[in-house]
C-alpha cells in the first residue's frame, strides 16, 4: 500500500488542507470500472433508495506545511461504496469534515441517521461526502461543505457560532475525517428541539434522532471510530485552540 506522513490514530491539530481538483478520472476508478458497476447493481437490490451522485474521491494525502495536502477527482458514489467495502490496496482515500457542535451548558449535538441512509443507525456530528457543491476555484472548500451539512442536516446556521482557531483531523487506514469545533449560544434542550423540529418538516431528513453527548462515557458501539476518538478528545481538553 502507498505509504503516508499522516499519523493513525492520533488527533491531530491542523492548519488547514489544500486538496486541488484533478478534471482526470481518479486511476483507481478507471482500473475498477466494471467492478464498481457489478456492486451497485447489487446495492440497488438491497438499498434502492441510494443515490449515484458525483462525489469525490482523493489520492497522496499526506502532511505538508502543518496542514494536509492532496488531489481530488470527481467519481460516482457507487465508486466509493465500492472501495468501503473492497478496502484496496491502493492510493484511495475518503476524506470527510464534520462540525462539531457544543451548547451553551456543555453538551456535544450529535445526531442518528436514518434508516435509509447509507450508515444507517450510526451516530455522528453532522457530516457528508465531498462533491461538487464544495469545489470553489478548482480547490476543495473545506469550510463550506461543513456548514452547508449542518445547515442541510439540522437547520443550524454556524455564521454566528464561535469556532475552533485550527482543525482537527484524526486517520484510520485510509479514511480521514476532519473537524472543527463550534460553540452555540443556546443551551442543549432547545438545540435539540430545533434540529428536531427541522428533521420533522423535510420528508426526506436523513436525521432519525438526535443524540446528546455530555461525556466520553456517552460514546457508545453506534458510534464509529473516527466520532469516538472526538468525543474522547474534546471531553478531555473541552478548552478552543
Amino acid at each position: 500500500m502507498p505509504g503516508s506522513n499522516i499519523p493513525e490514530k492520533r488527533m491531530l491539530s491542523l492548519d488547514g488542507v489544500r486538496l486541488a481538483v484533478d478534471a482526470a478520472e481518479h486511476p483507481w476508478r478507471f482500473a475498477e470500472q466494471a467492478a464498481i458497476e457489478a456492486h451497485w447493481a447489487r446495492e440497488q437490490v438491497e438499498r434502492p433508495f441510494l443515490f449515484n451522485g458525483t462525489i469525490l474521491m482523493h489520492r497522496g494525502l499526506r502532511m505538508e506545511a502543518g496542514g494536509i495536502a492532496g488531489v481530488s477527482h470527481r467519481a460516482p458514489y457507487a465508486a466509493l461504496l465500492h472501495w468501503i467495502r473492497t478496502q484496496p490496496d491502493a492510493d484511495v482515500w475518503h476524506l470527510f469534515a464534520s462540525a462539531v457542535m457544543l451548547s451553551s451548558d456543555g453538551a456535544m449535538m450529535l445526531i442518528r441517521m436514518a434508516a435509509h441512509t447509507a450508515n444507517a443507525g450510526k451516530v455522528y456530528a453532522p457530516a457528508g461526502t465531498l462533491d461538487e457543491s464544495d469545489i470553489r476555484d478548482g480547490a476543495i472548500d473545506i469550510e463550506g461543505s461543513m456548514r452547508r451539512e449542518v445547515m442541510e442536516e439540522t437547520g443550524i446556521d454556524l455564521a454566528g457560532a464561535v469556532g475552533d482557531s485550527r482543525l482537527f483531523c484524526w486517520r484510520y487506514g485510509r479514511r480521514v475525517a476532519l473537524f472543527r469545533r463550534f460553540r452555540l449560544d443556546q443551551p442543549a434542550a432547545l438545540l435539540a428541539a430545533r434540529i428536531a423540529d427541522h428533521a420533522a418538516r423535510d420528508p426526506g431528513s436523513e436525521i432519525e434522532d438526535v443524540v446528546v453527548v455530555r461525556g466520553s462515557s456517552d460514546a457508545g458501539p453506534s458510534m464509529p471510530p473516527h466520532m469516538q476518538a472526538m468525543v474522547e478528545f474534546h471531553f478531555a481538553a473541552p478548552d478552543f485552540r
